[in-house]
């Protein structure tokens, strides 16, 4: 398939499969960041549940107070910028009161790179279009910082590379939400078509990603977008099929272009308080609403992914998406807490 596309919405979001219930409840995790080396705190260090609205930052002792209000999996990211990014999942960072950072070198420099035959704005340009995605949303979309990014072009393999040393801000006017996104992996494949066209053969994105209000009050066309951008979406898929409601949310499966039972190539059962899904077949296709059309292939590593109440999947890399689903960028990311009714 051309195109096939490793979209890795919630990376670094790995589920720990242990956690007690007890953890899963409201709760306060707090703590006190401090520099590795000299010992003092950090003041304004971010610390947040990835993929979420859910953060604070340190205050001037590097004290830190992050409540916890609704059951989510995901782990908690500490940032600081100049330093190294620590995850943690809420299990072991509920049993730690001090954190102690790292400052980050610049690894970038430690790489032999090839000669960079691309301008950076011709960069810049493919960067955006493939990080942000192609939709209505991401005409309301910009980079606000795009010059703390380092775009590489290397000829031999034919891939484009993304780094930064701090996250990436993107605004977000069509969602009415900033997000600081940090990237861990940014790569884009090209191939050549017997044409000798390029064309976009595999984009690869790993990251952690916090989620701001843009407004005070939330705007009634924001509210509208984001009920229009979530349903059909990846986050409404995942969460349709932990509470086996495929059919009830508009979704239809099929396989090799004939409709199937939806659950006839699911294999599921409940571990530890999340859904364990075993695909059955290597690709099946999902068609929402008889409209918009997507696909769902599993990586050659592995078949089998999780599900939390709240959709969000893990490994992260454990699945291919296709079609539409491939298409929904970061300009169409919702937080992983968002819920049309609320």
């Amino acid at each position: 398939m051309h195109n096939k596309i490793i979209l890795l919405r919630k990376i670094l979001c790995l589920v720990l499969l242990t956690i007690s219930s007890s953890l899963m409840h409201s709760q306060v995790i707090s703590g006190i960041i401090y520099d590795n080396i000299s010992k003092t705190p950090l003041e304004g260090a971010s610390i947040y549940l990835d993929g979420t609205t859910v953060g604070t930052v340190s205050n001037s002792y590097g004290e830190y107070q992050l409540n916890l209000e609704t059951p989510l999996n995901n782990n908690v990211i500490i940032s600081f910028i100049g330093y190294k990014t620590k995850v943690f999942s809420i299990t072991d960072l509920n049993s730690l009161k001090a954190i102690y950072l790292d400052e980050s070198p610049n690894q970038l420099n430690e790489v032999l790179i090839e000669a960079d035959p691309w301008s950076w704005e011709k960069k810049i340009r493919i960067f955006r279009s493939e990080f942000l995605g192609k939709t209505t949303a991401t005409n309301y979309c910009k980079i606000l910082n795009e010059k703390d990014l380092r775009l590489i072009y290397t000829p031999s393999t034919k891939t484009l590379t993304a780094y930064a040393d701090k996250p990436i801000s993107i605004k977000n006017k069509y969602l009415g939400y900033t997000i600081d996104y940090t990237i861990v992996d940014f790569e884009i494949e090209f191939k050549t078509s017997s044409q000798g066209l390029r064309y976009t053969y595999k984009v690869y994105s790993s990251g952690m990603s916090f989620f701001s209000e843009l407004h005070k009050s939330t705007k009634k066309k924001n509210k509208t977008h984001r009920k229009k951008v979530y349903y059909g979406s990846l986050i409404h898929f995942m969460r349709s099929l932990y509470n086996k409601g495929l059919t009830e949310n508009g979704f239809s499966i099929y396989y090799k272009s004939f409709p199937v039972h939806p659950y006839k190539y699911f294999k599921m059962h409940p571990e530890n308080g999340l859904l364990k899904v075993t695909m059955e077949v290597e690709l099946l296709s999902v068609l929402y609403n008889q409209f918009q059309q997507s696909s769902l292939e599993f990586t050659s590593e592995n078949d089998t992914f999780y599900i939390d109440k709240n959709g969000n999947h893990t490994p992260p890399n454990g699945l291919v998406f296709g079609g539409d689903f491939a298409k929904k960028r970061i300009s169409n990311m919702l937080p992983l807490n968002y819920h049309p009714n609320n």
